[in-house]
């Protein structure tokens, strides 16, 4: 199991607000978070910001972070991810005060949901420090995954209130159309991990979907999870997961399910140092990072993963 190291949290003077109108429910909605939120901070000085897009919280959140001792995200894995990577990029080390609020919130950049905002007592944090996996396509680092990294063509969001899953590449330029996955992998395709010089073959051929994660304390003891429960007790840090058939499929039924079974994963483990690289993808398919689709692949493109150990500092409750 890894441990990561835990810090005191100094008196907050200055809160800084980052805020996604369109993560979960919508506007409205995340607006009353917020103001949920600020009343229990109400004793600081906060600066409220409105950033557009992903481009726009990737500036705004490296600007913030000089000006303030805490950032307080509202919004889900995808936002939390953003300002993460922002914050890592541009070297600050303000700690996030993650407000879940999206889709999903199972990240460990998450203080807080947002119906459990009553509970949450400023006065009660920690500062935690995490890891998480960088992502580069060839050679162009493009981003941070905290909660886990996907392959595939779809991802979730939230349409009218409901979890479903839509088209990437449609959801990139805007639209969400519901869409169930395809296959990620192709007979080209090669999954390897290059350490200490030498390059282990993982898989090669067609396969479902691929996830890559840091590696948790809710794997341990769960022989269920395969090699990723074996591997988180043993301390390393972080693993891929190859599935015979796309599993992140909101769409399908339980009949169709129990006919596509059974579903053969692959798993294997990598740590700081070790890169894992992944070639031969269908056109397509998509490299999504803590539920945000940043590229679009194409068959030829090379993408490689590596482990940060100390990525990001994030508020916890004590």
């Amino acid at each position: 199991m890894v441990h990561l190291s835990k810090r005191a949290l100094k008196t907050i003077k200055y809160l800084g607000i980052i805020v996604n109108p369109k993560a979960g429910e919508g506007k409205a909605a995340n607006e009353k978070i917020e103001a949920l939120a600020i009343e229990k901070f109400r004793y600081c000085d906060v600066i409220r910001s409105n950033p557009v897009g992903r481009k726009g919280t990737l500036l705004i959140a490296a600007n913030l972070a000089s000006n303030v001792d805490v950032i307080m995200v509202i919004g889900g894995d995808g936002t939390m991810s953003d300002v993460a990577y922002s914050l890592f990029i541009s070297g600050a080390s303000t700690p996030i005060l993650g407000i879940g609020a999206g889709s999903t919130n199972a990240g460990p950049l998450i203080t807080a949901k947002a119906k459990e905002i009553d509970q949450l007592d400023p006065h009660k944090l920690f500062i935690q420090e995490v890891g998480a996996i960088i992502a580069f396509r060839n050679g162009e680092q493009k981003g941070l995954g905290f909660n886990d990294i996907v392959f595939g063509d779809t991802i979730l969001t939230t349409v009218k209130g409901k979890v479903m899953q839509v088209n990437a590449a449609e959801f990139m330029k805007g639209n969400k159309i519901p869409a169930p996955p395809s296959r990620a992998g192709t007979i080209r395709s090669n999954v390897s991990i290059e350490r200490k010089g030498k390059t282990k073959l993982i898989h090669k051929g067609e396969f479902g979907q691929m996830f890559a994660s840091p590696l948790e304390q809710r794997y341990l003891g769960k022989g269920l999870a395969g090699g990723t429960s074996l591997a988180a007790a043993l301390g390393l840090p972080a693993g891929i997961a190859i599935t015979s058939e796309p599993l992140l499929n909101y769409s399908i039924r339980q009949e169709e399910f129990l006919e596509m079974e059974p579903i053969v994963t692959t798993t294997a483990s990598f740590r700081e140092g070790d890169e894992v690289v992944v070639r031969g993808l269908k056109d397509g398919a998509c490299l999504n990072i803590d539920g945000n689709p940043l590229a679009i692949l194409e068959t030829d493109d090379e993408v490689r993963l590596r482990y940060i150990p100390c990525a990001a500092r994030v508020l916890k409750k004590l």
